[in-house]
């Protein structure tokens, strides 16, 4: 049965009544999404796959595209340097910290995009092919026409909020198979758990890798405008799939929300219904789509309240973190985790996150900043411990030890 959103009926859905295709619909807490046999191309199932939405830092899969393309064109190497500008050492909120006039390599700035997402990085690498970010921008945008990508407009490198940078769940599935059809020889790269340049690391923020089995790779985004994105690729028994979740309302939410759609493509339950390219064919609503604010008010409006993440799995967490407690309920742990927030301020660093486990019936949530170096977990406690609160520094294999099921 077709399932669709009460303000997308219209002639693209009768069209679609009128030729009986069996389209999937997979309604989550998202905006959009789809799911894709990665080699034919055929979609499986999906939900507003052509609804436009802020792509975030899925745009940096498109910055390495280019780059990928730079390099196999003999244009550009994994070996050439980069000396770090003033404008791409500035950028935020989430960099590597990478100074002015610092020299890293390609391979360093390409590790850094996808890995930990590092604005920073990002724009020095588009600043080295191409002179300036918006000269980039503007071949990431040719590029997507290249490729099919047919609603979809780059105004950053990084996917900081623009107003005319949009994309949606079929183009960002485009871009996807285009990196395994084109560069299956630098798959890997998606596939990290952390990088390191100049003695400093950073762990990889995509929350799917080792979380699901057969996921190795690619990206994902979030900005209060997209809300929780991700593009994700798994491979299970000699097939492979891509998925794409835009719009979660959470980290934790965007996890469940992928692994639900790799399971539907992966169970043979979903019934093959249109191809990528047919899918850009269908007509979309005049006006419908435009992206809104879906994560407004107290949650976004201050930096230091950025959010958190209910997860159920110490896969979800990577790098050092900091502990704040243990809580018998959610909301007491979303006190907590609130309550440091405001002590640290600006000197708030990682991910936070409310880890909930179980045993007997009983709930316990732990309260943590995950994902962060050894130095920034150190400095985060001592700053909190400063301004009375409690908290403990956790390496990544105390992590993996204490909340082991």
């Amino acid at each position: 049965m077709l399932s669709v959103r009460a303000r997308g009926v219209g002639i693209g859905i009768i069209l679609l009544l009128l030729i009986g295709m069996p389209f999937g619909a997979t309604r989550g807490a998202s905006a959009a999404n789809i799911v894709v046999d990665a080699e034919s191309g055929t979609v499986l199932a999906a939900d507003a796959p052509n609804h436009l939405w802020y792509p975030a830092s899925l745009t940096k899969l498109m910055t390495v595209y280019v780059a990928l393309a730079e390099i196999e064109a003999g244009r550009l190497r994994f070996e050439d340097s980069i000396s770090v500008t003033r404008h791409a050492a500035a950028q935020h909120p989430v960099k590597f910290g990478l100074r002015a006039g610092q020299i890293i390599t390609v391979r360093d700035a390409i590790n850094a995009a996808i890995v930990a997402s590092a604005n920073d990085a990002t724009v020095a690498l588009a600043e080295r092919i191409a002179g300036s970010e918006q000269a980039f921008a503007t071949r990431m945008t040719g590029m997507a026409t290249e490729l099919g990508m047919v609603r979809t407009v780059f105004q950053n490198v990084s996917g900081l909020p623009a107003d005319g940078q949009v994309t949606t769940a079929r183009d960002m599935a485009i871009l996807a198979q285009a990196f395994l059809r084109n560069f299956p020889q630098h798959y890997e790269l998606f596939n990290q758990r952390s990088v390191t340049i100049g003695g400093r690391s950073r762990g990889t923020v995509n929350s799917i890798l080792g979380a699901y089995e057969g996921a190795d790779g690619m990206k994902t985004g979030f900005t209060c405008a997209s809300g929780y994105n991700m593009v994700a690729s798994a491979r299970r028994d000699g097939r492979r799939l891509i998925a794409v979740v835009l719009g979660s309302r959470n980290g934790g939410a965007r996890t469940l929300e992928m692994k639900r759609l790799l399971d539907l493509g992966f169970s043979g339950v979903a019934a093959p219904a249109i191809d990528l390219v047919a899918l850009a064919e269908q007509p979309v609503e005049p006006g419908a789509g435009a992206p809104p604010t879906i994560l407004a008010g107290s949650h976004c409006a201050t930096p230091q309240l950025v959010g958190s993440s209910l997860i159920e799995s110490p896969d979800e967490l990577t790098g050092w973190a900091v502990a704040l407690g243990n809580y018998r309920t959610r909301t007491k742990a979303q006190k907590a985790l609130q309550e440091a927030q405001s002590k640290l301020g600006a000197a708030a660093r990682g991910r936070p996150a409310i880890l909930k486990q179980g045993a007997n019936g009983l709930a316990r949530y732990s309260v943590l900043f995950a994902g962060l170096e050894q130095s920034s977990a150190r400095e985060t406690c001592v700053t909190l411990s400063g301004k009375g609160g409690y908290c403990v520094t956790l390496s990544p294999k105390i992590i993996a030890n204490r909340f082991a099921r």
